[in-house]
């Protein structure tokens, strides 16, 4: 401040100057003088007067009355406009409900509706606007929606709206409506908003002022507004901003409130009001609740009215250019009362203390706010020039402090926008304030100030005052208030803005200002979760600021306020203060950030320092330097990570050659000297500083490695310090000993080094290992050169002494490391290895490969020191072949430590690189007969695929020839496969496959010895076949012969996969079904790939001919020979396995191929000739041409030439002769949808004759030729079915004996069993649609039926079966449509366990026939448990079906499939237990929930079970999504384990009956869930996917007919509104209703449910007891909202007729079971519930009535 100019006020100077004058005689001074008017010069002087306070505007009438609606319209509309017009939220939000609900979603389709709504627009219009600005959130979401619906009503609807709003309705309405529904168009919800914006913006426009409006005399469904309008809009929207309250009570006037007349009392013979007390004004002043429920309605009123601003304004630049009248419209945003919407505090300090701020604890207003700033800048930046002075001062007195991080968050981009565009903001803000003190100064002047008197002059004006950049300091030093990471990268733009006159308003300026940067660090404003990346944008914008204020401070003229002597002296003092500051914060850990960014940020600051001024980098450098050589020398500290970091920075980011570059090289420089001077002192004191401290300085020393040793003054100094004390650094820094190895690049220097430093070690056996420790490590790690070695056996005795130790232990420790020097004895590591060796590669698990480390570190060491040579041939043919195994093959199939691999692998790749090929070739020869053996050796751990890889990798360096060398020959293997079985071990395979014929199966087996995987010898060498076939394609092509072997292995791998339990002679009982489905794949790829590529055109003829002429055609070598070979050459060996082989490759050419008729004959003809001498390849032969050539005419003479030979056969060869007749006659029989007749129908009939001749025949006929009978019989039905005669009963009788012979248990059985259920399809096909047929079928057919259901009720041992699967997949398709009569109550305990069947088809057709079975059995327990209630009833659970539950979860368990077929059975077994509950009565559903309940089936159960399926144990996020799929239904027809989200989709749907059937127990186990973020997880799932399921389906449930028929009658209604989920039943007694309403919370079932009731005529205590039984029904016994009407209509009519209540619950229907209380007491005739009685007893033990007291029993 200047010398000589006082601090008081103008106003203080004036009044002390006249008190002066007054003093001193001077009586003009004393006098007073007219006293001046406050305020701004030549304003009129306002005189006070009293003004009355603004009478409340009358209620409007409602137009039902004025306008004579309620007259036009229905009673029942006008109820509800009647309630629409109450005050009561509730009452409103029903009468919105309703009229949605019944008038205008029925007046979509009805059109009477629509002309009675356009009655009652006017009243519509009246309620509108209080609806649209209500408090109740749902109020106005109704409203919007409703207004939205009734626009998009059919004509004339919207026409009619749209008229009365620009026609009928007075301005002052038209204002009301458009003005609240432009503000509902921006309300806070986002859905009101939506709906209101999307109604404005479909039938509202906006026409500028020179458009005109149109004059087409068609329909307009548009509300066109011209600019008038839209002003008033605009008009009505600053008054909400304002004044909300005026709008609010405008529509919703308060009720007139008449004053109490006033008292009086007499004192001195007059009378004198008395005063009212304060409780008792006509005004009473509101609560805090009031006032605060009134702020909030403010604010949400003031944010629709802030969006409809932005609106305006942008609708104002798209319709107008008229820059004057944007202007004039935008004018009124000059008032700072509005602007108090930008401020946090309750007062603004830019308006007047009367103003309470808008923006005050509501943080919703303020964003509002500053989005409309933004939009002002964005449409009106060029108009906004008169309110910036307004402007300015709110924004800027607001910004800083704000409290509320999301408003400020929002608050940043309108706030830079402005101060960029307009700078002079702070000066106007500051003029702002001056204005306001003068004012004040004048006001509180003396009356008699002179006019004359003279002023204080100043040589320069003073620094503007501002109250905001106070604001702003204080902003800085919390860290911009709270939220670092926002608004440091403001901060420069910010700073840049703010003039230097603003800036020296606080002094001294610069230092405040940096002060209040550096408070925030020193207030800990930075320690936040992100503390990192706070400090470095504080760290950023400070040197930002630093760089921008000294240039400033250089460059601006007008930055002389700022100065504190000249110019440079105080930009550097700047610099080097804040640099040094910033070093030390930083140093000090202050400033928590990453090193090498703070190091960026230095040199930036440094760079943009020397672009300005290169004075000013040198007082940065200056002070960085001398801070920087200070932390060398505290040596009780590490040294920060920031020197070295910073000196590499500055090194890479300053550019080369240039002054900053040189300065970082030099500083470096002085850096490593001053270190290694360091180091040499700690090396020659005794006193040894901390290791941390020591490290650091080396830190800094191998970042700086390659610039030690090229100064020439400082290798000799390093040289000399390390050679002097190297025994010294070796005992307190290895680390310095290496990192000088690793930088020195002199070799023989370091050579010498490293033997003496050995010698020296060798020399002291006590401390040997612990010296040679960190040694070993760093050679290790690579620290060590590679040119440095020992010069000779330094360590000799050292290493002996070791190795001695070493060898006496089982595992490698560190004394093994030291052993590498020198090793004198290998041979016997040798033979350890190749010991171990072999052990690892067969069955011995238990052997841990960690043994291996020893041998192999001592075998790495022997190659390491010498020689390959040193290994004699005898040790090498043994260990090397052990050593590639355990390298490249142990590894496939046992967890091994990397570093044993890369041990043995290095050893093999030296040898390999060393050897002679001699060697090679000998060492290859024993590995290739190893690997041979090992092949098949079913002792070995290795799998075939791990053998494969190993020889066909060529990463060993094995140069073989899988086939040759590694395989057997042909020869070989065939000897292998024929010493096999050749027919399946199980009959039942019959079923299956038509090749494999009934009675020849091996039943003997022969078990084979398997490996650990479950393979024999010949399974181990095929399935390696086929991993290598699929891999050399090339080699499948050479060696097609392989093929065989492959078709054979499948067949053993077929029937093993479909019967697990067979004994097979190629596969135990450990093999993996998936590896055996793997391979029958691989096996199928391989057959295909080879039939494409060896089949061409013509090879077929070709191919056909050599078979007839008995010669091979060329070229050899391809399919053709192997089918050759079958065919012919194979006749020796002709077996029911070689003729599958045949027809699978049959079918496969020929269906490539394409064969002609020709083709047909010729093989047919070739089948006639085999028959004798190889049957089984002949009946091949047929079916192929069978299939693929059906029309040939040699195969239809083939079939009659069969038929007829059968008639000529005796019965004594019916059995020979006879069956192999039969099975070709089967074999030729043509597809029964093709068009190709079998037989005539007379050889048919003869046909029938002879198989009749031979059963009648006194000849004992096996079992498989009735077998071949019943398939023949399967192809003449058709040809039979018009013919009448002894034949149907002769194959009835068949039938009859093969079903009464089956049993699922005898797998003999199932092929006639098979034969017989398709020839029953057959017949009941025909049956169907032939008259003659059916009356015959009619008899026999319930018969058989009965057997095939009694037989499919049987529950077999096996529990897999392929054939069994199939025999019960054709039963279940028979019993799909069994009679009513055929099921029984038992049907379902007896047939539940199909659902476990293996095959996925069985279990889906057993379900849906099991859905009949659960309806029956619901049926009967049903009627039991309601015939009689005089005995304690409790229905159950099947506990067949029980035991189906926890039998497959527990094998989900113990397998471990949560989606495997267990899984399935489990959740189809659940589907059954909720179709139980499906149309049972409360009592049996009650029951059948305490059996789950005392079972815990579904908390330990099912629940967990759903669950994982559905992946909510990982939480929401990873859970299953349902967002498209209907929860409700499922097709079980169409599930497929094999489609992708089919399991979770079943489960899901479980999951929503099990809500839907026992919602109670799931409540119940989401009690009890200790889990926190499973039972989050479950709650918020259920809720967004099945709650509104269920809610949709139970009250569906209440509107069906159904429940009509029952409920509603004459006095019950039952009403349901689904828009708020609500059901109210109403009964009507006289003129009075009693109500009873459930509402279903969102969340249903996880919350219990609302009940709200109406009582009349009723016992409070005994309506109490009805509303707690609805109540229980619904929450605890899993009723239905049907159950609980029925029980409250049971109870209300037997009240009313007379019926008393129990005297026990007090309800007249017992909640538990619906029964009347019909047990009375004999002595005070109080009758009771049975279920009540009894619960009575048990719980007080007694048998006396619970009332008198009297014994009931007696």
């Amino acid at each position: 401040m200047a010398k000589g100019v006082s601090s008081a006020s103008r106003g203080t100077r004036k009044k002390h100057a006249k008190k002066a004058a007054a003093a001193n005689g001077d009586p003009e001074g004393a006098m007073p003088k007219e006293k001046k008017p406050k305020g701004k010069k030549g304003k009129e002087v306002r005189k006070k007067e009293y003004i009355p306070p603004v009478k409340p505007a009358p209620a409007l009438l409602d137009p039902l009355d004025t306008l004579g609606i309620a007259q036009r319209i229905s009673p029942e509309l006008l109820v509800v406009l009647r309630r629409l017009a109450k005050k009561d939220s509730i009452t409103k939000r029903r009468a919105l409900e309703e009229l949605q609900a019944d008038w205008v979603d029925k007046a979509r389709v009805e059109t009477s509706r629509v002309h009675e709504l356009v009655e009652v627009i006017p009243v519509w219009f009246h309620h509108m606007p209080a609806l649209f600005i209500h408090p109740s959130r749902r109020i106005r979401t109704l409203a919007v929606s409703l207004y939205s619906s009734l626009l998009h009503l059919p004509s004339p609807m919207p026409d009619q709206l749209l008229f009365f709003m620009q026609e009928i309705a007075s301005s002052d309405q038209a204002e009301l409506i458009l003005g609240t529904w432009r503000t509902a168009a921006h309300d806070v919800d986002r859905q009101i908003s939506s709906s209101a914006r999307q109604s404005w913006d479909s039938f509202v426009s906006i026409r500028g002022p020179s458009i005109q409006p149109e004059t087409s005399s068609a329909p307009k469904m548009k509300l066109s507004l011209d600019f008038n309008s839209f002003s008033t809009i605009w008009s009505f929207v600053q008054r909400m901003i304002l004044d909300p309250s005026a709008i609010y009570l405008s529509v919703n006037p308060p009720a007139p409130v008449v004053p109490p007349p006033p008292t009086h009392r007499n004192i001195g013979g007059r009378a004198v009001v008395q005063a009212k007390k304060d409780e008792e004004s006509g005004t009473r002043s509101r609560g805090e609740d009031d006032e605060e429920n009134e702020l909030d309605r403010n604010a949400l009123l003031r944010i629709g009215a802030l969006g409809a601003a932005e609106w305006a304004l942008n609708t104002l630049v798209a319709i107008s250019q008229d820059e004057k009248q944007i202007e004039e419209f935008i004018s009124p945003l000059d008032n700072p009362a509005l602007w108090t919407a930008l401020h946090s505090s309750q007062n603004a300090p830019f308006v007047t203390a009367e103003i309470q701020s808008f923006g005050w604890n509501q943080p919703g207003v303020r964003k509002s706010a500053w989005s409309l700033i933004e939009t002002i800048m964005s449409t009106c930046k060029a108009h906004i020039t008169p309110l910036l002075s307004s402007l300015s001062t709110a924004i800027l007195r607001s910004a800083w402090t704000e409290i509320d991080p999301l408003v400020r968050r929002t608050m940043w981009k309108p706030l830079l926008m402005f101060i960029r565009e307009f700078p002079n903001s702070w000066e106007l803000e500051a003029s702002a304030h001056e204005q306001d003190d003068d004012a004040d100064d004048e006001g509180s002047a003396s009356e008699d100030e002179d006019a004359s008197e003279p002023a204080v002059q100043h040589k320069q004006p003073p620094a503007s005052i501002s109250k905001a950049y106070p604001e702003f300091l204080q902003f800085l030093e919390l860290g911009c208030g709270g939220s670092p990471v926002q608004g440091y990268p403001a901060v420069l733009i910010i700073l840049s803005t703010i003039p230097p006159r603003i800036l020296a308003s606080v002094h001294p300026p610069v230092p405040s200002f940096l002060t209040s940067f550096w408070a925030a660090v020193d207030g800990r404003a930075l320690s936040g979760l992100d503390r990192t990346e706070a400090s470095l944008a504080f760290l950023t914008s400070l040197l930002e600021c630093v760089v921008f204020l000294a240039r400033r401070i250089l460059k601006d003229p007008a930055a002389s306020v700022l100065l504190d002597g000249t110019a440079a002296e105080t930009a550097r003092s700047l610099v080097s203060d804040q640099v040094s500051k910033v070093w030390e914060e930083i140093t000090s850990s202050k400033l928590k950030l990453d090193t090498r960014r703070a190091a960026d940020e230095l040199a930036k600051m440094l760079q943009g320092l020397q672009k300005t001024d290169e004075g000013l980098f040198d007082a940065a450098w200056d002070t960085l330097t001398s801070s920087l050589k200070e932390q060398l020398i505290v040596t009780d500290k590490p040294l920060p990570d920031l020197v070295s970091t910073s000196l590499t920075v500055f090194s890479k980011r300053f550019e080369r050659g240039s002054h900053p570059a040189q300065a970082a090289a030099t500083l470096t420089s002085d850096v490593l000297h001053t270190i290694v001077s360091l180091v040499g002192d700690i090396l020659e004191k005794d006193e040894v500083p901390s290791s941390e401290y020591i490290n650091s300085l080396l830190a800094v020393l191998d970042t700086f490695g390659s610039l030690l040793f090229q100064d020439e003054e400082l290798a000799p100094a390093i040289d000399d310090t390390v050679v002097s004390h190297t025994s010294r650094i070796l005992a307190i820094s290895p680390p310095l000993l290496f990192l000088y190895f690793s930088h020195r690049k002199d070799e023989q220097l370091c050579n010498d080094l490293w033997g003496n430093l050995l010698l020296s070690i060798s020399q002291d056996n006590e401390t040997s290992e612990a010296t040679l420790k960190p040694l070993l490590e760093a050679v290790e790690n690579g620290s060590v050169p590679a040119f440095m070695r020992p010069k000779a056996d330094e360590l000799e005795k050292t290493v002996s002494l070791l190795l001695a130790e070493a060898l006496t232990r089982h595992e490698a420790d560190a004394a093994l490391d030291v052993v590498r020097r020198i090793l004198r004895n290998h041979a016997s590591i040798c033979e350890t290895f190749s010991a171990h060796a072999d052990v690892a590669l067969h069955d011995n698990l238990t052997l841990p490969l960690e043994t291996f480390a020893a041998p192999l570190t001592l075998l790495n060491t022997i190659v390491e020191t010498h020689d390959i040579d040193i290994f004699p041939l005898d040790s090498t043919t043994t260990l090397l072949p052990n050593l590639l195994l355990f390298a490249h093959l142990v590894p496939r199939f046992r967890a091994m430590d990397a570093s044993l691999k890369t041990s043995a692998d290095v050893l093999w790749r030296s040898w390999l690189s060393q050897a002679t090929e001699e060697d090679i070739n000998a060492v290859n020869a024993v590995i290739k007969s190893s690997v041979r053996d090992v092949m098949s050796d079913c002792f070995a751990l290795a799998r075939p695929l791990h053998l494969i890889q190993l020889v066909s990798s060529r990463a060993s360096g094995l140069d073989v020839d899988v086939v040759k060398d590694i395989f057997p020959s042909r020869k070989e293997l065939d000897a292998m496969l024929d010493t096999l079985p050749t027919s399946p071990a199980d009959p039942s395979m019959a079923v299956l496959d038509p090749m494999i014929l009934p009675g020849e199966a091996d039943e003997e087996g022969l078990q084979s010895v398997t490996d650990s995987f479950g393979y024999s010898s010949y399974a181990r060498i095929v399935v390696a076949i086929s991993f290598y076939l699929m891999e050399d394609r090339q080699a499948a092509k050479e060696n097609i012969w392989m093929l065989r072997h492959l078709l054979a292995t499948s067949q053993y791998a077929y029937e093993v996969l479909q019967i697990p339990s067979t004994q097979s002679a190629v596969f135990g009982s450990t093999v993996a079904p998936s590896a055996l489905q793997e391979f029958t794949t691989r096996t199928q790829q391989l057959l295909a790939y080879l039939l494409t590529s060896t089949i061409e055109d013509g090879w077929l003829p070709r191919f056909i001919a050599s078979l007839s002429s008995g010669q091979r055609s060329s070229p050899s070598n391809d399919i053709g020979d192997l089918i050759y070979d079958l065919v012919l050459d194979g006749a020796g060996r002709d077996s029911m396995r070689e003729s599958r082989i045949l027809r699978t490759l049959l079918q496969h050419t020929l269906a490539q191929a394409g064969p002609t008729k020709q083709d047909g004959d010729q093989l047919i003809a070739i089948a006639r000739k085999l028959e004798t001498r190889a049957p089984y390849a002949a009946l091949a032969l047929v079916y192929s041409v069978t299939k693929f050539c059906p029309e040939s005419p040699r195969l239809d003479r083939y079939r009659n030439e069969l038929a007829a030979g059968l008639f000529g056969v005796p019965a004594s060869k019916a059995n020979t002769n006879g069956l192999w007749l039969l099975r070709r006659l089967v074999a030729v029989a043509p597809d029964p949808e093709s068009d190709i007749i079998f037989l005539p129908t007379p050889r048919a009939v003869n046909l029938m004759k002879a198989c009749q001749q031979w059963i009648g025949s006194d000849e004992d006929i096996d079992e498989e030729l009735e077998i071949e009978m019943t398939s023949v019989f399967i192809h003449l039905a058709p040809i039979l079915q018009n013919v009448p005669g002894a034949h149907w009963d002769f194959i009835f009788d068949i039938m009859d004996n093969n079903l009464e012979g089956a049993s699922l248990d005898d797998p003999a059985t199932l092929p006639a069993l098979a034969r017989t259920l398709r020839l029953f399809l057959a017949i009941q096909e025909l049956a169907a649609s032939n008259k003659t047929l059916h009356a015959t079928w009619q008899e026999k057919e319930r018969t058989q039926l009965t057997i095939i259901r009694d037989l499919i009720s049987q529950k077999p041992v096996e529990k897999k079966s392929g054939p069994l699967s199939a025999c019960r997949e054709l039963a279940i398709t028979i019993c799909q449509n069994l009679p009513e009569s055929l099921i029984e109550k038992e049907t379902l305990s007896q047939m539940c366990h199909l659902v476990t069947d293996s095959s996925q088809s069985v279990q889906q057709m057993a379900y849906h026939m099991l859905r009949g079975a659960a309806t029956k059995h619901t049926e009967y327990i049903v009627v039991e448990a309601a015939v009689d209630t005089e005995t304690e009833v409790k229905p159950v659970l099947p506990d067949e079906l029980i035991d189906i539950l926890q039998q497959t979860i527990q094998a989900v368990e113990e397998k471990d499939e949560l989606y495997g077929p267990s899984s399935f059975a489990n959740l189809l077994a659940w589907m059954l237990i909720f179709d139980l509950f499906t149309n049972a009565s409360l009592k049996v559903k009650s029951s059948y929930i305490e059996h789950l309940q005392r079972l815990n089936l579904i908390s330990d159960h099912f629940l967990p079970h759903v669950l994982g399926i559905l992946g909510l144990y990982g939480g929401v996020t990873r859970a299953f999504k349902l967002d498209i799929w209907a929860v409700e239904e499922f097709y079980l027809d169409l599930y497929s384990s094999e489609t992708p989200h089919s399991l979770q989709l079943l489960a899901a749907h479980l999951y929503f009956r099990a809500l839907m059937t026992v919602p109670s127990l799931f409540r119940s186990w989401l009690l009890d869930c200790r889990d926190r973020q499973l039972s989050s997880a479950v709650t918020s799932y259920t809720s967004n996917y099945f709650s509104p399921a269920i809610i949709r389906t139970e009250l569906a449930q209440v509107k069906s007919t159904a429940t009509a028929a029952e409920l509603v009658d004459e006095n019950m209604k039952v009403k349901v509104a689904n828009a708020v989920n609500e059901v109210t039943a109403s009964y009507a007694v006289d003129e009075y209703q009693l109500e009873l309403k459930i509402t279903l919370p969102s969340d249903w079932p996880l919350h219990s449910i609302e009940i709200q009731d109406k009582r009349i005529g009723v016992s409070e205590d005994r309506w109490r007891a009805w509303i707690l039984g609805v109540r229980q029904i619904l929450t605890f016994r899993s009723g239905t909202i049907v159950d609980g009407l029925s029980f409250f209509k049971k109870n209300v009519a037997s009240h009313f007729e007379g019926q008393t209540e129990c005297a026990i619950c007090y309800s007249m229907i017992s909640a538990t079971d619906s029964s009347l209380p019909k047990k009375p007491c004999k002595t005070c005739k109080n009758r009771f519930h049975a279920g009540c009685l009894y619960k009575w007893f048990s719980t007080s033990h007694s048998s006396s009535c619970p009332l008198c007291r009297s014994e009931i029993m007696n």
